[in-house]
């Protein structure tokens, strides 16, 4: 088998393939048998000796930068790899502030948090927002935000499938995904994007967008080179409600109705996709420097998002009607500075590859909310807050050596051996004291006459002194990692990691390993176990605040008044929390790979990944029992209180499938067909002993719906891809079929009667590209092309919510866009 050194990039991507370059076939035909994708180098889940997707012991999606510029519509990182790999998922919420922003996404049915992402090899920092009420199983966790790393900079992405604590460290449960930034020492590309929505039920086309990027790379001193991406973005809001019902004003004098119930507008609900301006920026630097290179990798990313809450009626407590007569809709806010700088020196002495380097990075945002009110403070509310800040910062220090043992005869050893030092801090601060103060204001007159005013800024994520959090942690690490190819057709590997947390997470160890043997030139088996784990988040030890959430009830979605409590709390002591403790997990993995012929691959792997003590939120707590103990701490009492626990112990089963064939069409031009293919189901295996504080207030720690967030996700998800190219012409067609999912209701106990199922769905992307010029290419096509939406709700709505399931595909129907490309 050769090895090919040559990296193919747009070519790479194992599914749903959207280009692919001329020489891709080229490489394909040079040796029969292996197919193009088969022979691509990776650099994730290896070190030392250069190994390709079809030769590693553990399954890898290579997706190249061209694949990402073609899925259009100005489509977000995150996105994207929901498109190109079967095993990774990202959930498109309605509403709810965090989550319309940084979607909660993830790998094999785990969580975001449960993924470690790399730039270059190197950890990325987490974000510093966290998701805390979408029904998404990361609820609490603040993972790496992909969306603020510019996609136009991007050379390759590398999905490692499978378990890595024991290679990488905390988080790689599910997997790792790697970001490979271009490295270009000349030339460029300038792009420029527009597009919209369809619109729904009358509503007329909304959602536009308009992006723009460009990349340039330029030589450096003798052998060096900088490249640096710029890209902009302006999205408007995509918007899909109904109408509120019930009364919105008080009856007049005598019980009349108010006339105005004939005029009022009922679409009070302006959730949805936000309205969001982003600038990102990013640069790498190589640089010779006689026997060392010295090199540096960098992202800066700003965001400023606006996205609408549910309505406010007038005749409620949660508004002043001085001020709303009509009543409002309260905008959550969010203005985010995001950046990340690495620097490194590598080099080789003594046999040995030597590779030293330093990250910081830190997500610092600024959350908000305008057209509000905070209605305890009466007629002289403001109606815009900034409500608090919330700050990440890590700093990662590596040392990385790596030599290549030859043992005799066709026998080599790979030795890898590292440490690694990293600071994490998570701080949280309120801001405008008017958002959380409670203003004492009775309402004089009318129907609500005596009754106290809601406290806090309506529609805002609200951090009080109490709750604000100030915690930080070192971690130091070491690991050991062993390849030994005991022939051309086997390979055994072995890792093991120690790392230890100074704070209450402690020491943890983690090992793994693989093996790899060729029966014949053309097929292969490959198995690995492991085991891993993921400390705490800081932000899960020390984050809280106040919100008003949308919950599924009795049948019925109502807004509910939430806190989120310390764990340490003295409430949450007193509802029998416990300190948190690591997850820990057990990753299995068989598979098989395939290359018959040239330019067809094929591999299939099954995994079990068993995972303890789960990190998550609790259901809602609310009664008589906690309104006490709310008040005797200080605070109204009138909220249902969450807190983070060791919730659950879960087991999660399935197979990943992706193949790609591509082949000559005659004279006509070249087809590259491309399919992927996962079945995931989770499992709960145990669910923590309910605390007898809880169970003295006639509670239960972990609800039905919140076990349904675990368990009721779509199980299976077909990617069928085909990219035809035929001289400047190419069209690229991809279908994909969501499974079915469901949403159980919040019931202690739970009534199936209430529960919700949402049908299977295919999607359909397509684009027609041209090439004008050798240098000028235009592009048009559509994302969901036949406006595919998820079935309606079946229980009622009062709020006028979007009327669809919250489905793995969006809730905002078909989005068509033009592009124009020009090389340079």
């Amino acid at each position: 088998m050769k090895t090919y050194t040559r990296l193919l990039i747009g070519a790479s991507c194992v599914v749903g393939a959207m280009s692919a370059p001329a020489f891709a076939q080229d490489v394909a035909a040079d040796d029969a048998g292996e197919s193009a994708s088969a022979s691509e180098i990776i650099v994730t889940g290896t070190r030392g000796q250069a190994r390709t997707v079809i030769s590693s012991p553990t399954p890898i999606d290579v997706i190249g930068g061209e694949d990402l510029e073609k899925l259009g519509g100005g489509m977000q990182l995150r996105d994207a790899l929901t498109q190109l790999v079967p095993s990774f998922q990202s959930t498109t919420v309605g509403s709810s502030s965090f989550n319309s922003l940084t979607r909660p996404a993830g790998l094999r049915g785990l969580s975001g948090v449960h993924v470690l992402v790399l730039v270059n090899g190197k950890r990325r920092h987490n974000s510093s927002i966290i998701d805390f009420n979408s029904g998404a199983t990361s609820q609490g966790g603040n993972p790496v935000d992909l969306d603020l790393i510019p996609a136009s900079a991007i050379e390759r992405i590398e999905v490692l499938r499978d378990g890595a604590s024991a290679q990488y460290g905390s988080d790689a449960i599910a997997g790792v995904i790697n970001v490979i930034l271009k490295t270009n020492d000349s030339g460029g590309r300038a792009t420029l994007e527009a597009g919209q929505r369809y619109g729904r039920d009358g509503s007329g086309s909304d959602g536009e967008t308009i992006s723009g990027s460009v990349t340039h790379g330029f030589t450096l001193g003798d052998g060096g080179s900088f490249t640096l991406s710029v890209e902009g973005k302006k999205a408007n809001a995509a918007i899909r409600n109904t109408d509120v019902t019930g009364a919105l004003y008080f009856p007049l004098p005598g019980g009349a109705p108010d006339p105005r119930e004939l005029t009022a507008d009922r679409r009070t609900y302006k959730g949805g996709l936000p309205e969001v301006n982003d600038i990102k920026v990013a640069q790498t630097l190589v640089l010779p420097l006689g026997n060392v290179t010295f090199y540096s990798d960098g992202t800066f990313g700003y965001r400023d998002a606006r996205v609408g809450q549910a309505g406010r009626r007038p005749n409620s407590n949660q508004n002043i009607v001085e001020i709303y007569p009509d009543g409002f809709t309260p905008y959550y806010t969010l203005k985010e500075t995001d950046f990340q700088l690495t620097g490194g020196l590598r080099g080789e002495t003594g046999g040995w590859n030597i590779d030293l380097s330093s990250t910081y990075g830190r997500n610092y945002a600024k959350n908000g909310a305008d057209n509000t009110l905070n209605a305890s403070l009466g007629p002289s509310s403001p109606t815009e807050f900034k409500t608090f800040s919330s700050a990440f910062d890590q700093w990662t220090n590596n040392l990385d050596l790596t030599r290549r043992v030859e043992l005799g005869g066709e026998m080599a050893l790979q030795v890898s051996l590292g440490a690694e030092y990293r600071y994490e801090s998570y701080v949280t601060k309120p801001l405008d004291v008017d958002s959380y103060r409670a203003g004492g204001y009775f309402y004089p007159s009318g129907p609500l006459a005596g009754r106290p005013a809601q406290v806090g800024a309506q529609g805002a994520i609200v951090v009080t002194p109490e709750d604000a959090a100030n915690i930080n942690r070192n971690i130091w690490a070491g690991y050991v990692d062993l390849a030994l190819d005991v022939s051309p057709r086997f390979l055994v590997t072995a890792a093991g990691r120690f790392e230890h947390f100074d704070d209450s997470s402690g020491s943890v160890f983690s090992g793994k390993v693989s093996a790899r043997y060729e029966l014949t030139d053309w097929l292969a088996v490959r198995g690995a176990f492991s085991n891993g784990f993921r400390a705490p988040s800081l932000a899960q030890q020390d984050f809280a605040q106040t919100s008003t959430s949308i919950n599924l009830v009795g049948g019925v979605y109502i807004p509910v008044l939430t806190k989120i409590v310390k764990t340490n709390s003295a409430v949450a002591q007193a509802l029998g929390a416990q300190p948190l403790k690591p997850e820990k997990s057990k990753n299995y993995s068989l598979g098989f790979t395939l290359t018959p012929a040239a330019g067809l691959s094929l591999s299939v792997d099954a995994y079990q990944i068993d995972l303890d003590n789960r990190i998550t939120l609790t259901g809602l707590l609310s009664g008589t029992g906690v309104r006490n103990i709310l008040i005797a701490n200080g605070f109204s009492g009138d909220q249902s209180v969450r807190f983070f626990t060791n919730a659950v112990d879960t087991r999660t089963r399935g197979v990943d499938v992706v193949g790609t064939y591509t082949f000559d069409v005659g004279s006509a031009g070249r087809l590259r067909t491309s399919v992927g293919f996962n079945y995931n189901d989770t499992d709960i295996r145990k669910i923590a002993a309910n605390p007898p504080e809880l169970a003295g207030l006639n509670l239960t720690l972990f609800d039905r719906r919140t076990q349904g967030w675990f368990t009721s996700a779509p199980k299976t998800k077909l990617i069928l891809g085909a990219n035809f190219e035929s001289g400047p012409f190419a069209i690229n067609i991809k279908e994909t079929r969501y499974d079915k999912f469901k949403s159980l209701d919040n019931l202690v106990g739970g009534l199936p009667v209430n529960d919700q199922s949402f049908g299977a769905k295919w999607i359909t992307d397509l684009e027609v590209s041209y090439g004008v010029t050798e240098k000028l290419r235009v592009a048009a096509g559509a994302y969901n092309i036949f406006d595919v939406y998820p079935d309606r709700t079946t229980v009622a709505n009062t709020i006028g919510l979007a009327p669809y399931g919250a489905g793995p595909f969006g809730q905002y129907g078909g989005y068509y866009y033009g592009r124009i490309s020009l090389d340079f």
